[in-house]
């Protein structure tokens, strides 16, 4: 099974969750690093957004409030600085907060993207 089918695969905020991703033993649980140092730009709803982390498995950014709830899907193009110029992805909104920040689960990347974010996640 490759990396993409285990990511697709993955159950909804197994990546991403509200609060901080930590077991009661301290141990962190997500399958994939999290990076804030170089950060992607993401379109939704046709407007740019800069993320405010992502890993393989979602992102993080702040949206205005109310205009996505849980479980709804997005997608478009996306792109980071030194990582790729451009390439799509669905994701599907896992949480949302009070200040408009999502947290969304990827379930598709185009090849040019997930090659680029892996090779970053080295």
């Amino acid at each position: 099974m490759s990396l993409l089918q285990k990511i697709r695969g993955m159950a909804v905020g197994e990546t991403l969750a509200a609060s901080p991703s930590v077991s009661e033993a301290g141990q962190e649980r997500r399958k994939n690093r999290r990076l804030q140092s170089s950060r992607l730009t993401v379109y939704v709803n046709g407007k740019r957004h800069k993320t405010n982390d992502w890993s393989l498995g979602g992102f993080r950014v702040v949206i205005p409030r109310n205009t996505l709830a849980p479980n709804h899907v997005i997608k478009g193009p996306l792109h980071g600085p030194g990582l790729f110029n451009r390439g799509e992805y669905e994701a599907c909104v896992v949480w949302v907060a009070d200040n408009g920040e999502i947290g969304a689960r990827f379930i598709e990347l185009s090849p040019e993207s997930f090659l680029a974010m892996s090779a970053a996640q080295v």
